[in-house]
């Protein structure tokens, strides 16, 4: 009776001691030894196109490691209005530096339905906001960008 006992102790902490090693620390380690933060305009590039007057996309091309958190997406204009923001679904992080978070991999984009607010084509511009991370550990400030349309 004791040996099955101690067989199954044995075999329980062996299991216990390989699953502490999960493949997302090993991939964590190898992102903090192995690399430095990419800048701002690298890790999250951003461009976007109009698809007809009144609908315009605009994309980000995020980085592998890196994410886009979905809450600090901002759009305004003092020469459009913004009747709708579609943002796609995202997913849930448990992020060390906001919480449980939505959060955005690999592209995301939003698309906006706009009206000009006068008929004048001068100097039309769209301000936006976004903030993400690395998942090495570095969270960048809210980056905040105007795009002459």
């Amino acid at each position: 009776m004791k040996t099955k006992s101690s067989n199954f102790l044995a075999v329980f902490f062996v299991l216990i001691f390989f699953l502490s090693f999960s493949p997302f620390k090993l991939d964590a380690q190898e992102i903090l030894f192995d690399s430095e933060p990419l800048s701002s305009e690298d890790a999250f590039k951003m461009d976007y196109i109009f698809k007809s007057p009144t609908e315009i996309v605009i994309r980000w091309k995020v980085h592998n490691s890196y994410y886009l958190y979905k809450e600090k997406f901002s759009f305004s204009s003092k020469d459009y209005f913004i009747d709708e923001v579609k943002l796609p679904i995202a997913k849930i992080k448990d992020d060390s530096y906001f919480g449980k978070s939505e959060v955005y991999y690999n592209m995301v984009e939003a698309t906006l339905i706009i009206r000009p607010k006068t008929q004048k084509k001068n100097n039309r511009t769209l301000a936006l906001e976004y903030q993400g991370c690395w998942e090495g550990g570095v969270c960048y400030p809210v980056e905040k960008i105007f795009l002459k349309l």
